[in-house]
């Protein structure tokens, strides 16, 4: 018997087939846990240059092919539409979600706003992409914790998950509004930290570096079109490991962070970069 058995975990940005949300809502379901997937479209959110081919040939249908992943585990699932970054929707989520289940253990934030506008020199973004990335990557972060928060107080115990990122530690060129977003919710989750651990509820975050998701190939495309203009600039270098991560990588943190061998851990950002950034 897993330690997840019975266990209810409500994880945000699942519908994209290569995505960290699909692998951690498996993960959990493999451990033993019901889930709650949610995402802002049925299909997810395309990154900027990215045509999405992969689901194509894989017939993925979003959400409802996660739902039906985890139905095939013995696990039940409930999916959920709505945007993070919205007080209604968010307070929506976790509304259905106990209406459903009863209990929220876990919280996994993970809803990113895609590459777009804003992955330029910080002068030439434009506000609505600024506004666009801060609203999904913090203010989702906030809205999610927010509405949570009285339920796990109310049980004594839960986990709270947040996807960060290296960026969120070290600044990244091209990426201003991503990187203050990361670093601000890196600070948030110690503020919760600070705030919940006397409340048998821990708060820590996850800051992967280059994965093998959808965005990858949107980086990827930008990368190289910004080589081609100057051969001066920057490009994506593999880690000490020899190789990117994998969203199973991420997936396996967020299990440990959930887990009961975790429950002294709490206000950490941990990276899982391969060794690219050491702090």
């Amino acid at each position: 018997m897993s330690e997840f058995d019975g266990k209810i975990v409500l994880v945000t940005g699942c519908a994209r087939a290569s995505g960290m949300g699909r692998a951690i809502s498996v993960a959990f379901a493999h451990a033993g846990a019901d889930v709650v997937a949610t995402d802002v479209a049925v299909g997810g959110t395309r990154n900027e240059n990215e045509e999405g081919l992969a689901e194509i040939r894989l017939g993925w249908k979003g959400l409802e092919s996660l739902a039906g992943e985890i139905q095939g585990l013995g696990r039940r699932v409930l999916t959920l539409v709505g945007d993070v970054s919205r007080a209604t929707d968010a307070e929506r989520f976790i509304a259905d979600a106990l209406a459903q289940f009863g209990r929220i253990d876990v919280l996994v934030n993970n809803a990113a706003a895609p590459h777009g506008a804003d992955r330029r020199l910080l002068w030439e973004v434009p506000e609505e992409a600024w506004d666009l990335v801060l609203d999904v990557n913090l203010k989702g972060t906030f809205l999610m914790s927010r509405a949570v928060i009285p339920h796990m107080l109310s049980r004594g115990s839960g986990r709270i998950i947040n996807m960060a990122s290296v960026s969120g530690k070290r600044g990244t060129a091209r990426r201003g509004a991503y990187t203050a977003s990361k670093f601000g919710v890196i600070g948030l989750t110690q503020a919760m930290a600070q705030e919940l651990g006397a409340h048998g509820i821990t708060v820590n975050a996850i800051c992967p570096g280059s994965v093998d998701t959808s965005r990858r190939e949107s980086t990827s495309r930008r990368e190289r079109a910004l080589a081609e203009r100057d051969p001066n600039a920057p490009v994506l270098a593999l880690p000490p490991t020899g190789r990117i991560a994998r969203p199973d990588d991420i997936a396996r943190l967020a299990l440990f962070f959930a887990s009961d061998q975790s429950d002294h851990i709490t206000g950490q950002a941990w990276n899982v970069d391969g060794g690219t950034v050491m702090h």
